[in-house]
């Protein structure tokens, strides 16, 4: 392309404060260097993650999921080409470390998420800057940007025919609910599934299950305003805890016949946390968590109930590996085997980014899309 091996002005939203509205701002960004991309950004949507570091970091551009197309590629990158379309991921897939090579893994040693880097990895440099100043990067992505620099081990291609306006919710939150329930719960046909959690990612480990096949998926919050749109998931039953004089966990014990086959946790609740564990039936019950907890929270139950043959795992970007395994979660939409749409509930162009965060931070069940303005 005519603009690759230059400096790209483009537009970007700068966080200058934190917790204050994002400035769109002029920015320069520097020509990728070796095993790095530069990508146009066409579509990104914001996460509750967004608003949760939005609060607290500044002097950063953003994530969120998205889809863009390949402007440039440096040195040694031969995974990608400019014009490929790709869903970039806040954790990449190095492919040459033991996590990647280990088919029960996708922690990369070397692309990890990592919320306090804000530089290459290469040089240690940003491709960011305004003025010569340097405008730090966000967990490998910084989509909140028309262009941006990222590792090539943190972009997914993806068949080109896909809808650029829909997939790009694929590359965050909904891929972790997910793979929440079809790679590590794994629900067996005809099983019984809890979720507890009835937000973008609890409705996306509800679509998992239901994919599966699961014939109860019960969904467990405390606001019962979630409940309708969630039979749209695959959400059978609904369990309010507010409205039992029991823990929750006995609740659904009871419901099930002595507990579920598997439950779901996406909250970060330590206390729900629990719940879902202590919720799963002996002999096979199966409970994974997903919510991230309080730094200082403890995780106690009895040990009875772990040699009762419960099973407690946890995951991580429900674990897919971003460039082996998004490539087929975006198939899955193309064969109708998932649906999308139902997840996007506003879209809002670039210009009107902070109206996006209005939403999300004060909001229930916003999942927001945001159309570049090129």
């Amino acid at each position: 392309m005519a603009t690759a091996g230059k400096v790209i002005k483009c537009k970007a939203a700068v966080a200058w404060e934190a917790g204050k509205p994002l400035s769109i701002e002029e920015v320069e960004v520097a020509p990728p260097q070796a095993m790095e991309v530069r990508v146009k950004i066409l579509f990104t949507s914001l996460c509750h993650t967004d608003v949760y570091f939005w609060e607290a970091k500044a002097y950063m551009l953003w994530q969120g999921s998205l889809t863009i197309i390949v402007e440039s590629v440096g040195e040694g990158v031969t995974d990608v080409a400019p014009g490929d379309h790709v869903l970039p991921v806040f954790t990449g897939e190095c492919k040459e470390c033991a996590h990647c090579k280990s088919a029960e893994s996708n922690m990369c040693d070397l692309l990890r998420i990592n919320t306090d880097r804000g530089v290459m990895i290469g040089d240690g440099k940003s491709r960011f800057s305004i003025n010569g100043k340097p405008i730090y990067h966000f967990v490998g992505t910084s989509t909140f940007s028309e262009y941006t620099v990222m590792h090539v081990g943190c972009v997914a291609k993806i068949n080109p025919e896909a809808p650029l306006d829909k997939v790009c919710v694929l590359s965050c939150g909904i891929s972790t609910g997910l793979g929440a329930s079809v790679n590590v719960a794994k629900p067996p046909n005809g099983s019984t599934v809890a979720i507890f959690g009835l937000g973008a990612v609890g409705l996306a480990a509800a679509e998992g299950a239901r994919i599966a096949g699961a014939s109860r998926i019960i969904g467990v919050d405390l606001n019962p305003n979630r409940f309708e749109e969630a039979r749209k998931f695959g959400c059978t039953e609904f369990v309010n805890p507010k409205d039992h004089n029991k823990p929750v966990q006995e609740v659904l014990a009871e419901m099930t016949n002595g507990g579920v086959d598997r439950s779901v946790e996406c909250t970060g609740n330590i206390n729900a946390m629990i719940q879902a564990f202590e919720c799963v039936h002996d002999g096979w019950g199966v409970a994974v968590l997903v919510g991230v907890p309080h730094k200082d929270a403890e995780f106690k139950t009895h040990p009875m109930n772990f040699l009762n043959e419960r099973t407690l795992k946890g995951t991580f970007f429900g674990n897919f590996k971003p460039r082996t395994d998004l490539p087929n979660v975006v198939e899955l939409y193309m064969k109708k085997e998932l649906e999308v749409e139902k997840f996007i509930t506003h879209t809002v162009p670039f210009s009107e980014i902070n109206k996006a965060f209005d939403l999300m931070a004060k909001g229930e069940g916003i999942r927001c899309i945001i159309r570049m303005d090129h």
